[in-house]
């Protein structure tokens, strides 16, 4: 298999299939969390790369040394586990999507078609012609090849490749890493190699950053959210963010996505969207070290804006904090105290 046979399938089991799935079970829970389908679902599919890289990452961790084929079963395996709990939120991905196939030759919905239509050509243009080139991406590749090859997550003072001289100086969550671990795992399955689909996710989450734009603000006015939209992506600064691949359309997405989150908590607090919160919040540390900061100040925003005694102030707090905890904020603790030292570590200086 060649490398876009790859990355097609990679594309339709991870972002389609995945994203289907995560997208339906988000949206089991909508009466509790009392939340619009649309960007629900629209969050849904954009966790579904990071929960596969969350279970490669406490799979190598726990079982490591396992063959390709028995870390991508296990990761289908809890996709599909997750699939059956879904419940009737398939029928309400079902009707969302049919809402949307019938309300797309609306005049005021166009203005987003022509965006991911743009944002459809620039992958066609860039996917097939820029390789891996730049610093960050580079590391991300080559310690996501790391942990490919030796197919195991240590904690170590210093995380140097002997065989490779390779020193991986990142103080981030290793979900980006785990995307091209991912793309590999599948490669060795089916018979193929290449990066074409670890590269495809700067493109990806900038369009659902789009999307969730879009979704978020058409619930005001369609021509609010074309307007918001325009707004957001005419800026130099995204199409670098289209163009340079990296991960920073992911984090901003799931950064966007605790911050909508956030005011929908504090407008009407509940126990499910307490814990959404934190997932979200969790999902952003996995990516980004500036992720796992935002967890720490949401949880003092938290305790200082809700009211009431100390008692109703930390309810929300305990939580948000088993998710967040699970969902990336363990990283950063273990790798203080058993790793690097994250950004307590001492500098090193070349």
């Amino acid at each position: 298999m060649g490398e876009w046979g790859l990355f097609w399938t990679v594309f339709g089991l991870t972002n389609v299939l995945f994203g289907a799935v995560t997208a339906a079970w988000l949206l089991r829970w909508q009466d509790r969390l009392s939340l619009p389908a649309v960007p629900l679902a629209i969050v849904g599919a954009g966790l579904a790369p990071f929960v596969v890289t969350l279970m490669l990452y406490y799979g190598m961790m726990f079982l490591p040394g396992m063959s390709a084929l028995a870390y991508v079963a296990l990761v289908t395996g809890v996709m599909l586990a997750v699939s059956l709990t879904a419940g009737e939120g398939w029928g309400r991905l079902a009707a969302m999507l049919r809402r949307i196939v019938r309300g797309a030759s609306d005049p005021a919905i166009w203005p987003f078609w022509l965006g991911s239509l743009a944002v459809v050509v620039i992958a066609v243009l860039l996917l097939p012609n820029k390789p891996l080139v730049d610093h960050d991406v580079l590391e991300y590749g080559v310690q996501g090849r790391v942990f490919l090859r030796d197919k195991a997550i240590h904690f170590v003072r210093h995380r140097f490749d002997p065989a490779t001289g390779f020193y991986y100086v990142g103080l981030h969550g290793f979900s980006f890493p785990l995307m091209f671990t991912w793309e590999g795992l599948v490669g060795a399955v089916v018979g193929g190699a290449g990066d074409a689909w670890s590269r495809s996710i700067t493109v990806w989450y900038a369009w659902l950053l789009i999307a969730l734009c879009w979704s978020v603000l058409r619930r005001a006015s369609p021509w609010l959210a074309a307007a918001g939209t325009l707004n957001m992506t005419l800026p130099l600064g995204f199409l670098f963010l289209l163009v340079v691949y990296h991960l920073d359309s992911y984090r901003i997405f799931l950064f966007s996505a605790v911050m909508a989150m956030l005011v929908a908590a504090f407008r009407s607090p509940s126990p499910a969207r307490w814990l959404l919160l934190g997932t979200l919040a969790g999902a952003h540390a996995f990516v980004h070290s500036l992720g796992a900061i935002l967890g720490g100040i949401l949880v003092l925003v938290v305790v200082l804006v809700s009211s009431g005694g100390m008692e109703a102030r930390l309810r929300p707090v305990l939580w948000m904090i088993g998710p967040l905890l699970l969902a990336g904020g363990l990283h950063y603790v273990l790798d203080t105290f058993l790793g690097t030292g994250w950004i307590f570590k001492d500098i090193i200086w070349f």
